[in-house]
């Protein structure tokens, strides 16, 4: 484990211990929604193909990061899981069932996921103890906190896998035609050295529960209009951030919204650095072995934090933080004041070091 992170307590909670029928010929594994929540499930996907080498590992995941696993060594088979409720999901579940599955894990706690697992009809069906109907799982995991890579490795730690990789660098490989796209791009921008990335999408979105943890867009472009006369500045993520671009200008180049994940990837690993807030694109930045600076406020660093790379974590600590809240407790001033009170300067000075100037 690595030093420092927290774990997640581990037990099986079954009538019986998790007891496997060798051979283990198909395993299927069900993933969350988001993109950091699956990258850390994936040393436990790797841990599994080194448990189980002869085993056909089939990942079934929403259609939007399929293309991470494209090609790559750890699953042999994607099945795409469409949105809505058990109708939307019932030509999978038929699928599933044909395909006699000797093990099925449910890494997320959803209803849809357990539904999934059950039609399976593997032997053993293992998720989280308290998932949304998890009377149809044979095993559980008790887990206490948010779902963490330590909490995934638990999961095969469980059927008898070591886990031997405790991080996700090196587990996402963008295709040649990806890193060429992303070469292509920067081309165009005359971006032919070295850049950095800011992955601050979430400053353009209405403030909801997915923006509470987010960076206020002043101090984003505070910081980067202080680090854009020394280094290009490549703005990423799933939508355009003019809020950023147009104000600071010169060296900013806003290719939100016009990347897929691999190329995004791709990107991430030609970057000198990556800053960013709790997010799925700092994760990745860091599976591409590029080192990060984090702004972390009501998530907790020490369990989602990123993994395996040089990084600094930036935070203000305040008495509530980390709340894991979905909805601020304070209003007015003191909102959000875990990252509203965070200087640009300390995200400025905290990427100065990693580039070590």
């Amino acid at each position: 484990m690595m030093a420092g992170s927290a774990a997640a307590t581990f037990a099986v909670s079954s009538a019986a211990p998790v007891v496997l029928c060798p051979p283990i010929r198909r395993i299927a594994t069900f993933h969350l929604n988001s993109l950091s929540d699956f990258l850390f499930s994936l040393p436990a996907l790797h841990a599994l193909r080194e448990g189980f080498p002869g085993a056909h590992i089939c990942a079934v995941l929403r259609p939007g990061l399929a293309a991470l696993l494209e090609g790559s060594p750890l699953v042999n088979e994607i099945l795409l899981r469409p949105k809505g409720g058990v109708s939307a999901q019932a030509a999978l579940m038929a699928r599933l069932t044909t395909h006699h599955f000797d093990i099925a894990l449910a890494f997320s706690q959803s209803r849809q996921c357990s539904l999934l697992a059950f039609s399976t009809r593997a032997p053993v069906r293992l998720g989280y103890q308290g998932a949304k109907m998890d009377a149809l799982l044979t095993h559980h995991i008790v887990c206490d906190g948010p779902f963490s890579m330590e909490a995934a490795l638990d999961f095969v730690r469980a059927l008898g896998c070591p886990a031997r990789q405790y991080d996700y660098c090196g587990l996402v490989q963008p295709s040649p035609a990806d890193a060429k796209t992303a070469d292509a791009l920067l081309e165009a921008r005359g971006i032919g050295g070295e850049f950095l990335l800011a992955a601050c999408a979430g400053v353009e979105r209405a403030y909801d529960r997915r923006a509470l943890g987010e960076w206020p867009a002043e101090q984003w472009i505070a910081a980067l209009a202080e680090l854009s006369p020394r280094w290009p500045i490549v703005l990423a993520g799933s939508r355009a951030m003019p809020a950023v671009a147009q104000v600071i200008g010169g060296q900013i180049h806003d290719f939100g919204g016009k990347t897929t994940l691999p190329i995004l990837a791709a990107l991430c690993g030609k970057a000198k650095l990556v800053l960013g807030a709790d997010s799925g694109v700092l994760h990745l930045a860091a599976a591409m072995k590029t080192p990060v600076v984090g702004i972390y406020g009501p998530t907790d660093w020490q369990q989602t934090g990123p993994r395996g790379v040089s990084h600094r974590i930036v935070r203000h600590a305040v008495e509530c933080s980390p709340c894991l809240l979905t909805k601020c407790k304070w209003q007015g001033a003191d909102e959000r004041k875990c990252l509203t009170q965070i200087a640009p300067t300390q995200v400025v000075q905290a990427a100065r070091e990693l580039i070590g100037i």
